[in-house]
């Protein structure tokens, strides 16, 4: 650096000035980075007043990290109250201050969801989709707790199973024990002696001899009528027409 004066050094304010500086920007570094370690972010739940009177609950962020904050119209967002919601799209389209908007006093977010139009939600409503920075802490806490305890599982199938081939260097079903596989075998040739070589239930040796059916020289089926009720069952449909006029069926009223 050039002084007034010419070359040379800087002066002792120069120098105090510059460490002064590089002191400054390394506390703000280490202050950013000691809060961006121990914030997380959390989803709440409150209830929702109006006029008063409870009228239910809403969800809202807190402890919400300095690039989860949407500004830019246009970036995709992620409500609240669609935090489980992955198919769900949401585009913020406008961020109002407190005062700005006289519907908000408060101020708020304007977004665009693709499955009921443009919605307004508070400041504490609305952050940035986190698929969009790659942000996996909150992707993580997306998954439902079904979710969360499957893929818990898989985790721990995943490390079991490749502890068990660095181990031993070989995959699949460990091989049977030598006195438990001998045991085996002796079963299943004492089963075999038994069945003569055969599987399955073996074949009775008790014959009971079946009794053969006597034919009567009859005819199938339903016998037939006699005389004396055929004739009277034709009397009785002769006086069921006379009534009836010839008619079948219910007669018609009036």
């Amino acid at each position: 650096m050039r002084t007034s004066e010419g070359e040379g050094d800087p002066t002792g304010s120069q120098k105090i000035t510059r460490m002064g500086a590089f002191l400054l920007s390394g506390t703000v570094v280490f202050i950013y980075l000691r809060y961006k370690n121990y914030i997380s972010m959390k989803l709440q739940e409150r209830d929702w007043l109006m006029g008063g009177h409870k009228i239910g609950t809403q969800l809202f962020y807190s402890d919400v990290e300095p690039e989860l904050v949407p500004m830019e119209p246009g970036t995709r967002v992620l409500p609240a109250a669609y935090f489980y919601e992955k198919g769900t799209r949401c585009e913020l389209l406008k961020r109002h201050e407190p005062g700005e908007y006289r519907f908000m006093p408060n101020g708020g977010f304007e977004v665009w969801v693709e499955d009921g139009g443009r919605r307004y939600f508070e400041l504490d409503q609305v952050i940035v989709h986190p698929a969009v920075i790659k942000h996996q802490k909150t992707l993580d806490k997306m998954m439902r707790k079904a979710e969360k305890e499957q893929a818990k599982r898989d985790r721990q199938y995943t490390k079991a199973a490749r502890a068990a081939t660095e181990s031993t260097g070989k995959r699949g079903r460990r091989p049977m024990d030598p006195a438990v596989k001998a045991q085996r075998e002796a079963d299943k040739a004492t089963r075999a002696e038994k069945s003569g070589g055969k599987r399955g239930r073996p074949k009775s040796t008790v014959s009971t001899p079946k009794t053969p059916k006597t034919p009567t020289g009859g005819k199938r089926g339903r016998r037939p009528l006699d005389q004396a009720t055929v004739e009277a069952r034709a009397r009785e449909a002769a006086a069921r027409a006379k009534r009836s006029g010839g008619k079948r069926g219910r007669p018609k009223r009036g």
